[in-house]
Parts: C-alpha cells; structure tokens; sequence
C-alpha cells in the first residue's frame, strides 16, 4: 500500500514555523545582525491585539525582526536575541496570531492538535499574516523607533 503524504501546509506548521523564528532559539544562526531599538503598540480598530507576532521582513534579505503583543498590545523586536531591535532599513511587516503557551513555566503543555491551540481574543483578516499581501511597510531609521503605532483595519 502506497503511503500518501499531505504536503498542504496547515496552521500548526505555519505557527510552529513562526514560533521557531520569533523565539530565542531561532537567532543564533550565523553573523551578528546590527540593530537599532524598535518598540510600539499593534491594534485592531482601535483595540490592543495581544498575543500576535509582529514581523519585520527587510527588502534587502537581512535577518527578519520579530516582537510578540502584550495585554496592552505592546511588542519590542527582536533579531539577534529578544527585545534587541530590528535592522534599520525598509521592512515589509506581517501580524499573525502566536498563541500563549500552556502550562507553569518550564512545565509547558505541547498541544499538537490546531483545533485544540487557543484562539485569539481578537481575529484579524488573513491578509496580515503574509508580509507581500499586508499593505504594511515600516521603515527603521538609523537611530530606532520608539512607540511606532500599527493600526490595522
């Protein structure tokens, strides 16, 4: 019997994928990327999103920037390690949802079932999720970016 492998990407491997990138782990491949500061506030409407992953994706290819929302909304990027800034330049921006872990610190419960990952409070159009269909581009000045506002509609 032929065994048939499902090569559609699902949600869980899109979030892994993004979880992996944004988390600590996923900077230390290669050269040390120069930052600057990059702070502010992601909403929906009006409303504080929290939990979602902000993606900065540099046109000239450097390493991607990543921050994840608080309750208030508030991210801090990162690119070398957590909260160190983004490179300046030209970004291309992405929003996805990046669900809270589970469980007691250092006692994490994996969840492997996407039906079963928490939702958000807040769902936000898909579009947002892919950093070429956004609408969404952020230049990073030389001297960083402090409370940059991302409303989205």
């Amino acid at each position: 019997m032929k065994s048939q492998t499902n090569t559609t990407p699902n949600i869980f491997s899109c979030l892994l994928l993004a979880a992996f990138v944004g988390c600590g782990g996923g900077y230390q491949t290669g050269d040390i990327e120069a930052v600057v500061p990059v702070n502010g506030t992601l909403t929906f409407q009006g409303k504080p999103l929290e939990n979602y992953q902000v993606v900065f994706m540099p046109l000239d290819g450097r390493r991607v920037a990543t921050g994840i929302t608080d309750g208030s909304g508030n991210f801090k990027m990162g690119t070398n390690t957590a909260g160190d800034g983004a490179p300046p330049g030209k970004c291309e921006v992405a929003v996805q949802f990046a669900p809270p872990d589970t469980g007691e610190p250092g006692n994490e419960v994996i969840i492997d079932n996407p039906a079963k990952l928490p939702k958000p409070k807040v769902k936000i159009p898909a579009k947002y999720g892919d950093p070429k269909k956004s609408g969404i581009t952020q230049e990073v000045p030389s001297d960083g970016l402090e409370d940059l506002k991302i409303d989205l509609k």
